[in-house]
């Protein structure tokens, strides 16, 4: 991630409540919802924003804290594509043709998922910290496409055929570990 701002809210003693942005540069992201599966990602590449929602329970010590993380998160791609070459192999797989050629659309909409994790804090001194994040993300967004096709075996006949997979998403799922620092109050 180029650019993100996490651990920004409340603390009500143990426990509070967290939000941020980040600004993730995606080399590719995998589809689900489709008639068959592909090995490769779908889509990429392309930038995607990531807004969490965590509740948060807190050990504080002198010389270092831990905090438990869970909640949601909404998330946003900016002009996501289809990658044609994964796309192209894995509808040839499908159809079990020697080649296939694809001419899709992707409509693209804001996704939701969950999230949980672990910060550890070491205090440098009062106000300020040097932080590692471990988080598990799991979440989609609909990316329904339409389009066409065309393709077939060698020596036979070319044959196009139109794509609606309206139940089409973007998947996002992984581990995200960051290092940072923390301004503290």
């Amino acid at each position: 991630s180029p650019l993100s701002i996490r651990g920004l809210g409340l603390d009500f003693g143990l426990i509070g409540i967290e939000t941020g942005i980040s600004l993730y540069n995606m080399p590719g992201l995998p589809m689900n919802g489709l008639p068959f599966e592909a090995n490769e990602p779908l889509t990429g590449p392309h930038w995607s924003i990531l807004v969490p929602l965590q509740l948060s329970l807190t050990l504080d010590a002198n010389a270092m804290s831990v905090k438990f993380l869970g909640g949601g998160f909404g998330m946003g791609h900016l002009a996501p594509q289809i990658n044609y070459g994964n796309m192209d192999r894995a509808i040839r797989d499908y159809e079990g043709w020697d080649v296939a050629n694809a001419n899709l659309d992707v409509e693209n909409k804001i996704g939701f998922g969950w999230m949980a994790g672990v910060e550890l804090a070491f205090h440098v001194n009062d106000k300020f910290s040097i932080t590692t994040e471990v988080q598990y993300l799991k979440g989609d967004s609909g990316a329904a496409i339409t389009g066409a096709y065309s393709g077939g075996s060698i020596g036979g006949d070319i044959e196009t055929r139109t794509v609606a997979y309206p139940d089409a998403v973007t998947a996002l799922e992984g581990v995200e570990i960051s290092l940072g620092v923390k301004m503290n109050r």
